[in-house]
């Protein structure tokens, strides 16, 4: 059986969540955004150092990786159903992406995630984890995973916080996992199994409520 060919980050259809968060493909056009939200300092912290051009971040992020994996900008605001981000329309605020493995069909049960939120007046203000959830339904009701994982480094907290009140739960400490800033750093190990998906999701519906 040939090995499929690796698609296109941008290549995807939009994630639509029930609230005011689209995930919407990443385009050409989002390089200067994500240039400029990449080199923020709380980015940089937990994200790594920045690409140093627009065509370094061409090439990290609109070009095809090992693995598929697939690139969202989030629009956070007025999608048309009211609430969140005001009245002024929806507007880009950070980047969200998926991966899943190839080759074989065998690894199609599993999915990894990773987000950053950009703009610094969106953070705190619900949209990543209401984003994590989105990406959560759609990979687990439309496109029948098994298990997401995502691997936050032990220091970000908050980040943790969120994806434990999404439903991950934490299956241990990856130690030196990540080098970042010059030096080794552990991370956590987090997932969610497709059973443990309803009870995260009505709690998303009771929060909405």
């Amino acid at each position: 059986m040939p090995t499929p060919a690796i698609p296109a980050p941008g290549d995807h259809e939009p994630i639509t969540g029930p609230l005011d968060v689209r995930l919407r493909p990443i385009t050409e056009a989002d390089l200067p955004d994500m240039l400029r939200w990449l080199a923020d300092p709380e980015v940089v912290r937990f994200y790594g150092s920045p690409p140093e051009s627009l065509e370094e971040c061409r090439q990290q992020y609109l070009e095809p990786g090992v693995n598929p994996c697939w690139r969202f900008i989030i629009e956070w605001g007025d999608l048309g159903r009211g609430g969140g981000g005001g009245a002024g329309g929806a507007r880009s605020v950070g980047e969200v992406q998926y991966w899943r493995r190839y080759p074989g069909d065998e690894y199609l049960w599993d999915a990894g995630v990773d987000i950053f939120i950009g703009e610094p007046d969106a953070r705190g203000r619900g949209v990543g984890i209401e984003t994590v959830r989105t990406m959560l339904r759609y990979l687990f009701e439309e496109k029948g995973v098994h298990r997401v994982t995502i691997d936050p480094e032990v220091a970000n907290t908050r980040a943790i916080h969120v994806y434990e009140r999404a439903g991950f739960r934490l299956d241990g400490v990856l130690r030196h996992h990540a080098f970042e800033h010059g030096e080794y750093v552990d991370t956590h190990f987090m997932s969610i199994l497709e059973d443990e998906w309803p009870a995260a999701k009505q709690r998303w519906l009771d929060e909405r409520a």
